[in-house]
């Protein structure tokens, strides 16, 4: 398979030394500050390729010096290519080595058909470096009719642009309308050499009629099927009696209402009782707690009377000891010192424990007797309610199931009747249709629509929607559910959504998977191919509204860079953005860094533009 890549791009000027970048076949980084030139290296490289040949008239400012750019390509089959062309010049200069590509003077734009001696244009070269040779024409519009494949159109699947980088449009898929088809079908022709000759179209005539033949089994198939349904509708309504059918079934309605008035009236009358029975329970838990105190505080008043008995006795028992008046020690006289009685003390406190033990009788008796009478009124509440949920459950709404069996019962008549008349309705409308279909079939032939998205097979759109899962699981996407590659809008969906539902940073992350993805796909399956890849600052955006992205997503995109080469692949990005943790050189990738210093390496792009 053909295929190329940028060795060199330069700068030249006849009042300075030329700037030079030269990249490698593998992963190259162009990073540096704003204004040191990464851009101005790629729209040199745009500048001679002729892209955007009406608004990309000067790669350079008018300061600069430089007014011409050339562009080294590398290629297997053909040596090396150079392509120049100056400021002001719609012609580019071609040197190749391989005489299969005529050196010589190529215009970017195809000359009319009244210039005599024409030259020959640029994009037979960039046709003939993708493996091609001429310019094949591959439809421009639905009616078949055939446009030039050009370069100019193709370079965006080779060059992401910074201005497209973060938008939220299909990355690819041109905006305008009238660039979709011809962009489309250029691509399906790089990756199948299809050009859709008059034989696809007879093609399509043969589609067509077979879809015809379809419509016609399809539609008589319905009619069929609605004739059986009208057969056993009729049969289903004979057995039911239509007598005054509507002002039964109004009878019905208002029974069922009343009986659910019932209903609500009775649950109603349950929720009170509940609400009783719920305080009557409280109330019973509040003397079943007195009740507990009043036992705790028995118990105390019991322990104080056994204390001060206790006391009584002590003192008693001690006053008929016997008195010691000599020391056993030194048989010295001891004077007995008189001591303090406390029966009297302990009597009177004794009398008012008694005399609270009473009241605290008392009172438990009075608890006692009126949580009996709480009792009793709940057990009342709980046999009304019980009464209630048993009208409710055996009785109303079993009633109230009936009725509304019964106005099923009538509903389903008259909507049998109903559907008796659609279907009769409707089978008359098809047999029209129907006719009008092959009216309008057997008219003059109309042109054949072309939609190139149809000729993207499954393959190609399972292949990428699985490549971009992948991609984006290998770079840590945070959240990730699942991500896909919707055919119709021609772009990547990421967990259900759209890019357009994500910020500017977000945009540039998920464009760059796209394309990514389709230099895999193009890699692996296309039939031609320009083997590089130009990623203008993939992170673009995320310094925008305070928007930040995970270091791990950072890191993961640009492990990927380096781990999944497949050709050549030019990333340009501001320096703070670069993983500094990554030792790129080490792997193999070519670095090229602008410093804006002017003694600390390589300040820019141009010589002395500051």
């Amino acid at each position: 398979m053909a295929g190329f890549y940028i060795k060199r791009i330069i700068a030249r000027s006849d009042l300075k030394e030329d700037a030079i970048v030269d990249f490698t076949s593998g992963l190259n980084i162009i990073q540096g500050r704003s204004d040191t030139g990464k851009s101005c290296v790629l729209k040199c490289m745009e500048f001679v390729f002729g892209g955007n040949y009406d608004k990309l008239k000067n790669p350079f400012k008018e300061s600069s010096g430089y007014d011409s750019a050339s562009v080294v390509i590398g290629t297997e089959q053909h040596g090396d290519v150079i392509l120049s062309r100056k400021v002001g010049s719609g012609q580019v200069e071609v040197v190749a080595d391989s005489e299969e590509i005529e050196n010589g003077i190529y215009v970017i734009k195809k000359p009319g058909k009244n210039v005599k001696k024409p030259k020959p244009v640029l994009n037979l070269v960039m046709m003939k470096l993708l493996g091609i040779d001429g310019e094949p024409e591959v439809p421009g519009n639905m009616r078949f009719e055939k446009k030039r494949m050009t370069w100019e159109n193709l370079l965006r699947l080779y060059y992401i642009k910074e201005e497209r980088i973060d938008k939220p449009d299909p990355l690819f898929e041109p905006v305008a309308t009238y660039e979709k088809t011809l962009f489309l079908s250029s691509l399906l022709f790089l990756l199948t050499g299809r050009d859709f000759s008059e034989h696809d179209a007879q093609t399509k005539k043969e589609i067509k009629k077979a879809r015809k033949e379809a419509v016609h089994d399809y539609v008589n198939q319905k009619i069929r099927e609605a004739n059986q349904r009208q057969k056993e509708l009729a049969v289903q309504i004979e057995n039911l009696d239509d007598a005054n059918v509507e002002e039964q079934l109004r009878e019905m309605v208002e029974s069922l209402q009343k009986t659910e008035s019932s209903i609500s009236a009775a649950i109603e009358t349950s929720q009170k009782l509940l609400a009783d029975i719920m305080e009557q329970e409280a109330k019973v838990t509040e003397c079943e707690v007195l009740l507990s105190r009043y036992g705790h505080l028995r118990s105390q008043y019991r322990a104080d009377i056994q204390r001060l008995t206790f006391i009584v006795d002590g003192e008693q028992n001690m006053s008929t000891a016997p008195k010691v008046s000599t020391c056993p020690f030194c048989d010295g006289k001891i004077t007995p010192r008189a001591k303090k009685s406390y029966i009297e003390a302990s009597r009177g406190e004794l009398s008012r424990i008694v005399s609270q033990m009473d009241g605290l009788v008392a009172s438990e008796k009075d608890v006692q007797v009126e949580k009996a009478a709480v009792e009793e009124k709940l057990r009342e509440l709980k046999e009304q309610r019980a009464d209630i949920e048993k009208l409710i459950q055996q009785e109303l709404k079993p009633q109230a199931s009936e009725i509304e069996k019964t106005i099923e019962a009538y509903r389903g008549y008259i909507q049998l009747s109903y559907e008796v008349d659609l279907i009769v309705r409707y089978a008359k409308g098809w047999e029209q249709d129907l006719t009008r279909y092959d009216i309008a079939e057997n008219e003059e032939e109309k042109a054949i629509e072309y939609h190139p998205k149809e000729y993207f097979d499954t393959e190609f759109q399972t292949t990428v929607s699985e490549d971009m899962d992948s991609i984006l699981r290998e770079c840590q996407y945070l959240n990730l559910t699942g991500a896909r590659f919707n055919l119709s809008s021609f772009d990547i969906e990421v967990n259900g959504e759209t890019k357009a539902s994500h910020g500017k940073g977000y945009h540039s992350y998920l464009n760059t998977v796209v394309a990514l993805a389709f230099r895999n796909y193009f890699h692996d399956h296309a039939k031609y191919n320009a083997d590089f890849l130009i990623i203008d600052t993939p992170l673009h955006g995320f310094d925008e509204n305070d928007t930040e992205l995970p270091d791990s997503m950072k890191d993961g995109l640009f492990k990927y860079f380096v781990h999944h080469l497949t050709g050549q692949l030019i990333i340009v990005e501001n320096t703070d953005h670069v993983p500094s943790n990554i030792d790129f050189e080490a792997l193999g990738a070519n670095v090229i860094t602008f410093t804006k210093k002017l003694n600390e390496g390589r300040y820019g792009f141009l010589h002395d533009v500051y």
